[in-house]
C-alpha cells in the first residue's frame, strides 16, 4: 500500500511523474529496457518520428520503449523463419524509416552481418516518404488499401496504422490476395473492449485532420483475430505490451484505469501466418 500511496500522491502533483514510473517499471518488468538501449544506440534520436508527434523528453521515452516491443515482436517473427540470404520487408504505415533501420541493425546482430535487408516503406503522406528517403531506404506513396507490389516480399509490417484505416478487412485482403509476402508484424492500441475511435468527431473538433491524428476502429486483440482470419490471415503469436507494472495487483488496477483514461493501457501485438480459409469461403468481396 505504501507503493500504492506514493503513486497516487504523484498523480496529485503531477501526472508526468506517474507516467515515467509506470512505463520504466513496466520496460524493466517486460524486459524490453535493454533492447530499448540497443535502439537507441542504433537512432539515438527519434524526435522527428510521426507527422504530429511531440517530442518532448517523456514521449521521446515511452515511444522508444513502444518501439522496443514492435522491434521484439519483429524478432520473434524472425526467429520462425527459415535463415535467407536476404529478407524483403515492406512496413507499412511507415512515417519515418525508423524501423527498418532499427530491423537492418538487429539483423546483423543476429546473424553476425552476413544477411541482407531489402526494405520498402508505405506512406500516404509525402512528408513521411520524404524522411524515409533522406535516409537511403526505399519509400512508396500510396494508400495502405492501395497497395500492389511485384516484388517477391519475405514479410510485412504494420505499427499501430490498421486502426486509422476505414476498411482493414480490405486492407488485409489485398495483402493476402494480390502480396506475395507469407506473413506480416502488427501491433495496435490494446483494448480489452471494442469500440469505435473517431476521438475527433466525439470532441466536435471541426477542423482539418489527417489520417494519422484519427483512429477509426479500436477493437480488442479477440476481435482484431477474427477480422483478420476473415481478412485471410491466421494469428501465430501474440503478445500484450503494457505501459504499467502488473505484478504488484493494488498498483496494478489503479495504473489500469489511469492510462485507460489518459492514452491507452498498451499495444497489442500479433505475427501474422497467411491463411486464406476463411476469406476464400466469403464470396462477396470487392473487386
Amino acid at each position: 500500500m505504501k507503493v500504492l500511496k506514493t503513486v497516487a500522491n504523484s498523480v496529485g502533483v503531477d501526472g508526468e511523474k506517474i507516467r515515467w514510473w509506470s512505463v520504466e517499471k513496466a520496460a524493466r518488468e517486460q524486459k524490453l529496457d535493454s533492447l530499448a538501449s540497443r535502439l537507441t544506440e542504433i537512432v539515438p534520436d527519434i524526435s522527428k518520428q510521426e507527422t504530429s508527434f511531440v517530442a518532448d523528453e517523456f514521449n521521446s521515452f515511452k515511444k522508444r520503449m513502444q518501439q522496443a516491443f514492435q522491434c521484439r515482436m519483429m524478432l520473434n517473427l524472425l526467429g520462425r523463419l527459415d535463415k535467407r540470404d536476404k529478407y524483403t520487408v515492406v512496413d507499412i504505415g511507415d512515417s519515418a524509416g525508423t524501423h527498418m533501420l532499427y530491423l537492418q541493425h538487429l539483423i546483423d546482430d543476429k546473424f553476425e552481418g552476413d544477411v541482407a535487408l531489402d526494405t520498402i516503406s508505405v506512406n500516404l503522406d509525402p512528408v513521411a516518404v520524404e524522411k524515409v528517403k533522406e535516409r537511403g531506404l526505399k519509400a512508396v506513396l500510396c494508400r495502405a488499401e492501395n497497395l500492389e507490389l511485384n516484388d517477391e516480399i519475405d514479410f510485412y509490417t504494420s505499427f499501430e496504422m490498421i486502426e486509422h484505416l476505414h476498411n482493414p478487412a480490405i486492407f488485409l485482403h489485398n495483402l493476402a490476395q494480390k502480396g506475395t509476402g507469407k506473413h506480416m508484424v502488427i501491433t495496435v492500441p490494446y483494448l480489452r473492449k471494442s469500440r469505435v475511435g473517431l476521438h475527433n468527431v466525439r470532441a466536435g473538433r471541426l477542423q482539418p485532420i489527417i489520417a494519422e491524428e484519427e483512429h477509426v476502429f479500436e477493437l480488442s486483440p479477440d476481435d482484431w483475430s477474427l477480422l483478420f482470419l476473415h481478412s485471410g490471415w491466421r494469428v501465430v503469436h501474440s503478445e500484450i505490451y503494457h505501459q504499467y507494472p502488473t505484478q504488484i495487483p493494488a498498483v496494478s488496477r489503479y495504473l489500469q484505469s489511469f492510462w485507460q483514461k489518459s492514452d491507452f493501457e498498451g499495444f497489442w501485438g500479433a505475427v501474422l501466418e497467411r491463411d486464406t480459409s476463411f476469406s476464400d469461403s466469403y464470396q462477396d468481396w470487392e473487386n
